[in-house]
This record gives C-alpha cells, structure tokens and sequence, in this order.
C-alpha cells in the first residue's frame, strides 16, 4: 500500500480523571508508536483542558 509512517494524536491527562486515562497513549505504544511531541493545556473537551500528545509509527 506505499505507506510509511502512521499519525496518532490524541489527549493526555496530567491526572488522569473520569473522562480522559492514559489507556490511548499505553495501547498505541504497544502497538509501536513513540511519541514524538507534547503540547499542553492543547485540547479542551468536557469542560477541561488536556495535553494532546503526538505519536509517530515508522514502518521503513
């Protein structure tokens, strides 16, 4: 299919609370992510400000 890298952001908790974990970050590093960027206080949803991470799967 040509592809070579694969992009995942997604919201990261400084505390995790009842809306947000950290379970998003754990399983795509299971699955070979490393996380190649940090913004925080990036995203805001329910009300709260969350740190978004940026994750990079290489595949070359």
């Amino acid at each position: 299919m040509g592809i070579l890298n694969l992009y995942a952001c997604i919201g990261y908790p400084v505390t995790e609370d009842e809306y947000l974990t950290r379970n998003s970050a754990e399983f795509h590093a299971h699955r070979g992510f490393v996380r190649v960027g940090e913004f925080h206080q990036y995203g805001y949803k329910f009300g709260r400000w969350y740190d978004m991470i940026f994750l990079l799967h290489y595949f070359c």
